[in-house]
């Protein structure tokens, strides 16, 4: 009989049941029925009176993780003096310390782009697998990891460029480029190209853009059904130009951005944006000019034909 399912004695209908942790029974405060005996107590054999007791009574530590060097497999401890500390680092061996070095760089560049715990987890188990197979030694730990980062952000779909990811990480864009092929080429891996949709909410949103913008730039990449990627186009030109045309068809003059704005945000060019929204016009039959309602669109449009 499970104690924790019991609500109501079986015998009167009492609420008033009672855990007796010192006979290990369960019993009706009411008529005194013993509803369950030998009751075996699964919480700790310590009480503590607030968190901070608690904290430092527990003798168990979180779920094993990839994210740390040991998986967290120690015995917590005690906070060491800094002398002990510097020991215990000292007396770790080479490649234990590039792993925790590696990890602590994966955690601190996933921080700095928002990025949730799975892509932490997963970008430390494909580090692992690369130490495994001797890629490590002789390459630069900090374009690997981003290269290593940049993947299982492709991989799980989240919508990150090299670019950004260049900005947090210790290493040059081309350097982490050139790791990035190399790491495909030695996992065999073979990545999809970015989907644009996945790029158009967050630059929406860092824009300032109503929902109704947002829905309607993704809609014009679903009727573009993949051309973009087919033609080479990258992404995030494409989600670029698309937020740009959703923006001078929207009824709302608040919503009009200028080409300047949207390549700032995106990381792209204008130029970029220009020759992929008017490749998207083309291929959409769309006609912006008649459709638009903004007064400075035709301006724009003056400016970018010369």
């Amino acid at each position: 009989m499970d104690e924790n399912r019991i609500r109501k004695c079986p015998e009167c209908g009492s609420k008033n049941v009672v855990s007796d942790s010192k006979h290990a029974e369960l019993y009706c405060a009411d008529c005194g029925m013993v509803i369950a005996e030998n009751i075996v107590d699964l919480g700790p054999e310590w009480r503590a009176y607030d968190s901070e007791q608690a904290s430092k009574r527990v003798r168990t530590g979180p779920g094993m993780s990839y994210r740390i060097h040991d998986k967290g497999l120690s015995t917590p401890t005690p906070k060491l003096p800094a002398g002990i500390q510097r020991l215990r680092w000292v007396n770790m061996d080479s490649s234990e310390k590039t792993l925790a070095f590696a990890l602590i760089e994966i955690d601190r560049m996933a921080c700095a782009l928002k990025l949730p715990n799975d892509i932490k987890e997963a970008t430390s188990v494909l580090y692992r697998k690369a130490a495994k197979q001797n890629l490590i030694k002789g390459r630069s730990i900090e374009e690997l990891v981003s290269a290593m980062l940049y993947i299982i952000c492709r991989q799980y779909g989240v919508p990150r460029t090299l670019k950004e990811i260049a900005k947090v990480s210790r290493s040059p864009l081309k350097k982490i480029r050139r790791a990035y092929i190399f790491l495909l080429r030695k996992f065999g891996l073979k990545i999809a190209p970015a989907d644009p949709s996945h790029y158009i909410p967050r630059f929406c949103s860092e824009l300032g853009l109503s929902e109704a913008t947002r829905e309607k730039a993704i809609e014009i990449l679903k009727q573009n059904k993949g051309a973009g990627a087919a033609r080479g186009w990258a992404p995030i030109g494409t989600a670029a130009a698309a937020i740009y045309i959703a923006a001078v068809l929207s009824n709302d003059e608040g919503e009009y951005r200028a080409e300047k704005e949207i390549a700032k945000i995106a990381g792209t060019t204008e130029i970029t944006i220009r020759n992929r929204y008017k490749e998207l016009e083309k291929s959409l039959k769309l006609n912006i000019d008649a459709l638009s309602s903004h007064p400075r669109r035709e301006k724009v449009s003056t400016a970018s034909s010369f």
